[in-house]
């Protein structure tokens, strides 16, 4: 007789790009990269495996931030094994560090059957993280805006618009990218910076594309990151405001989102290759489509496959 397979919990998680520009902690979008976490029970004490981006790197032990959010719904943390496959580059502002606490919280609501709703689990996300935008992108999937609650709210995206992610071989840590912002900020910036906010907010919600780009403008956060992100200006040298429409910074950098028309994706991601090689500058040009879903967890193996009860 074939000996089953142990049963094990699989978790992916999407990467994010959070504040879009003038949406500083308010909005974030969902991209085609995730993560996958598979949780298999054992005997003995936490086992925790690493492999992808990161390994080497990030903790094998209970200081891992996928079994920190784990630990914050089961408690102890024994008997189980944790292999953390990593496809999201780490300290580059695509959101690893809210896949990893989305994966370990949903994996916890799973494996504990705590039947926490979906509003608890981006609280809980929210509290770890410091934060809600990358959390309520990576749960819900697409595009979403945040406000206080915290309370999220899918934004939907409009036919037309594609993204390319332009992930630069260093890191930022989102300690240092908020060090290096100011204590007070110019009235007249936060105004035009609300405003953007807004008008970007309902141009995508009525599928104005072709307004796109004076609306990606920031003048509260980005202004005191560039200097961080290299290659940046080159990046911006690209965007023509028809195919491409802008160029965000991706979280707390040194990743950038280029804002585009799918038909002109393929020449915008070669033009941007060109200027960051005259730049000496290594980087990643990546198609990026939104990830229209958020953290799934199945159960495979001893079972047949079945969705888990993970998200409320």
């Amino acid at each position: 007789m074939t000996e089953r397979a142990p049963e094990a919990l699989t978790v992916t998680a999407p990467a994010t790009s959070a504040n879009l520009g003038p949406g500083f902690d308010c909005l974030a979008v969902a991209l085609d990269l995730g993560n996958a976490v598979v949780i298999t029970r054992r005997s003995g004490p936490l086992e925790v495996a690493v492999t992808g981006e990161g390994a080497g790197e990030v903790p094998e032990d209970a200081s891992n931030l996928v079994c920190r959010a784990l630990a914050a719904g089961l408690g102890s943390l024994d008997g189980l094994r944790v292999e953390c496959r990593n496809r999201i580059p780490l300290g580059r502002g695509l959101g690893s560090s809210a896949a990893a606490v989305c994966s370990g919280l949903v994996a916890a609501n799973a494996l504990g059957g705590l039947r926490w709703t979906p509003d608890d689990l981006l609280a809980r996300a929210a509290e770890i993280e410091g934060h809600a935008d990358n959390a309520a992108a990576c749960l819900s999937g697409g595009l979403v805006a945040v406000a206080p609650g915290p309370v999220a709210r899918p934004i939907p995206v409009p036919e037309g618009l594609t993204f390319l992610a332009v992930v630069p071989e260093g890191h930022v840590s989102t300690e240092a990218a908020r060090r290096a912002l100011p204590a007070t900020v110019p009235l007249a910036d936060v105004t035009a910076t609300l405003a953007n906010a807004i008008g970007l907010t309902l141009a995508l919600c009525e599928g104005r594309i072709d307004d796109l780009p004076p609306l990606l403008a920031d003048r509260v956060h980005e202004p005191h990151r560039g200097a961080m992100i290299p290659g940046l200006a080159a990046v911006r040298g690209v965007v023509d405001g028809e195919g491409c429409l802008g160029a965000t910074i991706s979280g707390s950098g040194p990743s950038m989102l280029l804002w585009v028309r799918p038909d002109a994706a393929e020449r915008v991601g070669a033009a941007v290759t060109k200027a960051l090689h005259l730049l000496g500058v290594a980087a990643l040009v990546r198609p990026s489509r939104v990830g229209a879903a958020g953290v799934r967890a199945r159960w495979t193996g001893g079972a047949d496959l079945r969705l888990a009860r993970a998200v409320g």
